[in-house]
């Protein structure tokens, strides 16, 4: 499973959580619910250590089980600190839902990266 589909499950489950009409703090503890156990997981393989792991590019994690586990995580918590932006910012954003603000985060991210690809002249 490639990187950006570990990271699209994330945000799945994040809008569908939005969608279900659960808040911003329950959602974020699912995702450290979610970072917690995946980390359990890895730190029960004796053979890895976590830190490095996590500080080790995608495509170096030789294991598919540790790769797919630290794209997770990392991607929980970027999602974690888009959610605290979005509390803190809610006031410049009084006229759109949770999910709408969520999902323009996501269209800023798919606009960065494409401007890696086609730079701007």
């Amino acid at each position: 499973m490639d990187k950006s589909r570990i990271n699209d499950m994330v945000d799945r489950k994040i809008i569908q959580s939005f969608q279900e009409g659960f808040s911003i703090g329950s959602i974020q503890s699912d995702l450290k619910v979610r970072i917690r156990n995946f980390t359990n997981t890895i730190g029960k393989d004796s053979s890895v250590n976590y830190m490095q792991l996590y500080d080790t590019k995608f495509e170096d994690i030789p294991n598919i089980r540790h790769r797919y586990g630290i794209t997770y995580i990392k991607q929980c918590q970027k999602r974690l600190q888009d959610l605290d932006w979005i509390i803190e910012k809610k006031s410049k954003f009084s006229n759109m839902t949770y999910s709408k603000v969520f999902k323009l985060i996501q269209f800023r991210e798919k606009l960065e990266s494409t401007a890696k690809i086609y730079p701007f002249k």
